[in-house]
């Protein structure tokens, strides 16, 4: 069943059950719609497109924010049942940026709305094949079954990662792909909120697919915001809450969570960046009735393939679990030969999802997709009983005089420190030693200042002599961070250099 069939299923058994809900905001007069209207809505908007001109295999760009996730939803199920390519743009993209990925992508339309309408009409003004399609001009039209056949392997969908190493790089999946992640869904219904960017690849399968998946409300914050969020948690007697590691640790920096009635929460799902193993045991604290699921996945390879089992996030801190069933790992050395067990290596999977690619990369796609496994780019190890610990990003890891130093390592134990609301650690040039180590780091307001001496000495009994700070870069600002809100170390670096 793909996604669109999906969709069309959860309208059938759940017509009249809340599918969306945009917290605070009303978009083209509705800030909610059902699994229903979800359905009709994309069959409308599909009929749109094709009487726009757009046909089977055509790529089209869905550039919206937050605020327009009723449309954005709408749209991405409308594209595909027209048989095109969705191409997922992040708003929070430059224009340089948006130009590569229209441009890449080869976009023959762009569907906005919103405050991103103008933007849209300013950004193709220089493309004259590229059409700019509102979409309130696509919605009001025939709302009966519709839809274009595809294959399991036609392209459904190009999402493009976060663009840190470069301009981004798109990777895309087939309709097989999209629809891998089956789940039964919950006849009770109940209610799945966050506020991740749905233009991103987790945004799509974690906080819009999952939702519909199990047929219960999502509720989204189109902009983060601790007070609120912890006040809707209670409000809407939340089941599920996916957030990502910035989300957490703001949230219990801010104290939002107390004297909240957290009591409904069931699952707290979180990912997309190692989370401090202090932080996980607050956040157990926080909602004592929930799982902490933290799972572990990447664009290229698809949903989460690892997910860490009920109780297991504070027996095991620092792990992102088990592999899901069909999923294998292995850990490779730089000859791609499998190291022992405990041993650091590149961080290899196997999935049941089929093979994804770069698109318009050749050379990327045969680099990272060999022989059947996805080489991920990241470092970990795995236990005796098959779990798996990140380790850090090959390209975050600090060389220094010829010892490798994990920046994840180093962040964990400053994160013990009382007065730390954020830390980065980042290789900066040294004539010496090839690399030395910098901590960036965010105080809790009204904490005293941090020197350098005091860092250290907090680490002394936490980390080996070579892996402590050498230097110290006292912030007062939060530190910058991606789409996904993954902290951005590239830019740290330029600042630093």
């Amino acid at each position: 069943m793909f996604v669109s069939d999906e969709v069309h299923d959860r309208a059938e058994r759940f017509g009249d059950r809340t599918a969306l809900r945009v917290d605070g905001v009303r978009v083209d007069g509705a800030s909610e719609m059902s699994f229903a209207a979800w359905d009709r809505r994309a069959n409308a908007v599909a009929r749109g497109l094709t009487a726009a001109g757009v046909r089977k295999g055509d790529r089209v760009a869905l550039l919206m924010t937050n605020h327009d996730a009723c449309a954005l939803q709408v749209a991405y199920v409308a594209v595909l049942r027209a048989g095109a390519v969705a191409v997922l743009v992040n708003p929070r993209y430059a224009r340089r940026e948006i130009e590569h990925v229209l441009s890449d992508s080869g976009a023959r339309a762009v569907v906005t709305a919103g405050d991103q309408t103008a933007r849209a009409h300013e950004l193709t003004s220089g493309a004259p094949g590229v059409a700019v399609l509102p979409y309130t001009d696509l919605v009001d039209r025939d709302d009966s079954a519709f839809g274009v056949d595809v294959d399991g392997d036609d392209p459904a969908d190009i999402f493009y990662t976060s663009g840190t190493t470069g301009l981004p790089k798109g990777v895309a999946s087939t309709h097989d792909n999209a629809a891998h992640h089956a789940m039964e869904p919950l006849k009770r219904g109940g209610t799945f909120l966050h506020a991740m960017p749905l233009s991103t690849f987790t945004g799509l399968i974690g906080a819009q697919l999952t939702p519909m998946r199990l047929a219960v409300t999502s509720v989204v914050q189109p902009t983060f915001e601790t007070g609120r969020f912890a006040e809707l948690i209670e409000r809407e007697r939340a089941m599920f809450v996916l957030m990502v590691p910035a989300h957490i640790l703001l949230l219990l920096e801010s104290g939002a969570l107390r004297d909240r009635d957290t009591s409904s929460v069931v699952v707290v799902m979180f990912g997309g960046a190692p989370t401090p193993p202090a932080a996980v045991e607050v956040l157990a604290a926080a909602f004592p009735n929930a799982t902490l699921t933290q799972g572990y996945g990447l664009t290229e390879g698809g949903n989460s393939v690892c997910v860490l089992p009920p109780g297991e996030a504070l027996n095991r801190p620092g792990s992102v679990g088990r592999p899901m069933p069909g999923v294998e790992i292995r850990i490779v050395d730089e000859l791609e030969h499998e190291v022992t067990t405990g041993e650091v290596g590149e961080i290899t999977l196997k999935l049941p999802a089929g093979r994804r690619s770069y698109h318009n990369d050749p050379d990327g796609t045969a680099r990272t997709w060999r022989n059947g496994w996805v080489f991920t780019g990241d470092l970990g190890r795995l236990d005796d009983e098959g779990y798996l610990f990140i380790v850090d990003r090959k390209k975050d890891m600090v060389l220094r005089g010829g010892y490798n130093i994990y920046s994840v390592e180093v962040e964990s134990a400053l994160f013990e420190h009382p007065d730390i609301a954020e830390v980065a650690i980042i290789g900066v040039p040294h004539a010496m030693l090839g690399h030395d180590v910098c901590a960036v780091v965010r105080l809790r307001d009204g904490a005293p200042a941090l020197t350098l001496d005091d860092v250290r000495a907090f680490v002394v009994d936490r980390l080996a002599d070579y892996k402590r700070p050498r230097r110290l870069v006292l912030r007062a600002e939060p530190l910058p961070r991606t789409g996904m809100g993954k902290v951005d170390k590239a830019r740290l670096l330029a600042e630093l250099s």
